[in-house]
């Protein structure tokens, strides 16, 4: 009941952010403008909840953390820009991947300092963007085939909804309660479903950007096993696997279903790794 009141205000207050800025996204009739607030959207509702949590934090944060509600802001201004101008998908891709690099040099700051020798540290940065970029490639594929406007949030809910569990279990209430917020600013934007109109492409940095940074302060400041890490981040793969021709609704349940697999193997082997409740 305790954890449940730490949690609870912070992702009641990102889902009523998300849902006021949706809701002023409805109001204006453009698709691309509405895309665009679908990003603004969600990194805003992020950072609130996450201020909710951690309170007023110094620029630039003493803990690395603490970096997360401004890798928020920056991606929801590339969402925004993205959404709205005519930017070109390489040309996407290579800004996305020199945010997310400069977002894991911030990230792993402690690492570059203590642990890692320059070489060592720049390597694990560029692996870590490479895959941050597949992850946003793959989510920007799924943004451009939805079969219904509940698809991709529903997707993205599921594997927030294990990360958040798989957080909780390494040993890290604060990055769970993070991915909790993120949860809830996604699930905030589901307002945008009352008039079937998709999140669209807008939203891709924002989630890409927060849930990597997520699962990577997991693997290196909690204990969450490198296996759980990776199947959560690409769960979102699975729903592009061709299920047939069923009814729209079958279909969601089906790729639903498909993203659900690694999600549960994700909890189970960090539920095995995680030290006994009696230690």
């Amino acid at each position: 009941m305790f954890l449940l009141k730490q949690i609870l205000p912070a992702a009641i207050i990102a889902m009523m952010v998300a849902v006021g800025v949706c809701g002023l996204a409805l109001l204006w009739g453009k698709e691309r403008a509405r895309s665009g607030l679908a990003a603004v959207a969600l990194g805003v509702a992020y950072i609130a909840g996450n201020f909710f949590i951690t309170g007023r934090v110094s620029f630039p944060p003493r803990d690395t953390t603490n970096w997360l509600p401004y890798f928020a802001l920056v991606a929801a201004v590339l969402g925004a820009f993205c959404a709205i101008l005519t930017i070109k998908g390489w040309a996407r891709v290579l800004i996305f991947a020199f945010v997310s690099g400069a977002a894991l040099r911030l990230l792993l700051k402690p690492k570059f300092q203590y642990t890692w020798s320059l070489s060592q540290g720049w390597i694990w940065v560029a692996g870590l963007a490479g895959a941050m970029v597949l992850l946003a490639v793959t989510l920007d594929a799924l943004a451009r085939r939805p079969e219904t406007a509940v698809e991709m949030p529903g997707f993205l809910l599921i594997t927030c909804a294990g990360t958040f569990g798989a957080l909780m279990l390494s040993g890290s209430i604060l990055l769970g309660q993070f991915a909790a917020v993120l949860a809830a600013a996604l699930f905030g934007s589901l307002l945008f479903t009352v008039r079937k109109v998709t999140l669209g492409r807008g939203i891709v940095p924002v989630f890409s950007l927060l849930l990597s940074a997520l699962l990577v302060s997991g693997y290196f400041f909690a204990e969450l096993p490198v296996a759980s890490a990776v199947m959560l981040g690409f769960s979102p793969v699975l729903a592009l696997v061709p299920v047939g021709r069923p009814t729209k609704l079958l279909a969601f349940g089906m790729r639903a279903a498909l993203v659900l697999i690694p999600v549960i193997v994700a909890l189970v082997l960090t539920f095995r790794s995680s030290p006994p409740l009696d230690y």
